[in-house]
């Protein structure tokens, strides 16, 4: 029986989005997935190798600071170094996890399911990179200068500026354009958008905790009960590989659902797919 494929291009309403991108992540999933394992796989497996060492250190040095207020001073000078580097890193997978996301679903749209390559992907993803880091510095810059203002200026830009990737990869303009874009998109829809992100993000949180769940409490106990903290333990580095690896697996989700939301919303504003039928069919009666 033909199974009718799931369509981007398309006007939605917030149920509908949800319940596409889901959707879309059953159909896809497996040469979704096969793409992220096959370019993003080392850079999570560095990630988490260095989140274990991160977490040793940054515990240990916890569990040393409650049994030894006097050891403070140099927890503290050589923490913000490691959480740095740490983060930095985490970005740079945040990236290639959601930016190899973008780039397969608009290959999707543009050639259709089946129709492009794992190699295909990775060829659009690299060609982006360094743009999709750029954008990503210049957000975060954007979010802590409206944190600064207050909470209310924070909310209001993040929403729109959540898009920003997903636009660049499809639109492929500069960045005060591709800012622009998102607020002119996000325009009336500001509530939507926001439940669809709070959704997203209330999905991967929970699912993440199962993941991160034996590691917190192995390491939590160890910590409690043992004042030399390490990662020489087996099931230490088990249940924190388990804990990176799983919400790097779950990280897809909700550029999925912005990437819904995207074509949802350009639908909206622009009729892009009406506009397509219309030029095909002229297309067809001149040939």
């Amino acid at each position: 029986m033909f199974e009718e494929k799931v369509e981007l291009k398309k006007k939605r309403d917030f149920s509908d989005v949800l319940n596409a991108s889901f959707a879309f992540i059953k159909q896809e999933y497996k040469t979704l997935w096969k793409v992220l394992f096959l370019y993003a796989g080392v850079p999570v497996l560095i990630s988490a190798v260095l989140g274990t060492l991160f977490v040793d250190s940054a515990l240990g040095d916890y569990f040393k600071v409650l049994t030894n207020p006097s050891m403070s001073s140099g927890v503290e000078t050589s923490f913000p170094g490691q959480s740095l580097l740490y983060n930095l890193i985490a970005l740079i997978v945040d990236i290639f996890l959601s930016g190899l996301t973008y780039c397969y679903v608009v290959l999707y749209v543009q050639k259709g399911s089946g129709n492009f390559t794992p190699a295909e992907v990775w060829h659009k993803f690299s060609g982006f990179f360094g743009s999709l880091l750029g954008f990503s510095i210049v957000n975060g810059l954007v979010y802590m200068l409206s944190l600064i203002a207050l909470i209310i200026p924070f909310f209001y830009v993040m929403v729109p500026v959540s898009f920003i990737l997903m636009i660049k990869v499809a639109e492929d303009n500069g960045y005060s354009k591709t800012f622009e874009r998102c607020f002119f998109l996000v325009k009336s829809h500001w509530w939507e958008s926001f439940g669809l992100l709070f959704i997203a993000g209330i999905i991967v949180f929970m699912i993440s905790m199962l993941f991160s769940l034996p590691a917190s409490s192995y390491n939590i106990a160890k910590g409690l009960l043992n004042e030399q903290f390490s990662v020489d333990s087996i099931p230490f580095v088990i249940t924190t590989f388990i804990s990176t690896i799983g919400a790097a697996i779950i990280q897809p989700i909700p550029a999925i659902v912005i990437g819904f939301q995207y074509y949802s919303l350009v639908e909206h504003k622009e009729n892009t797919s009406l506009m397509d039928k219309i030029n095909k069919i002229n297309t067809d009666q001149e040939d």
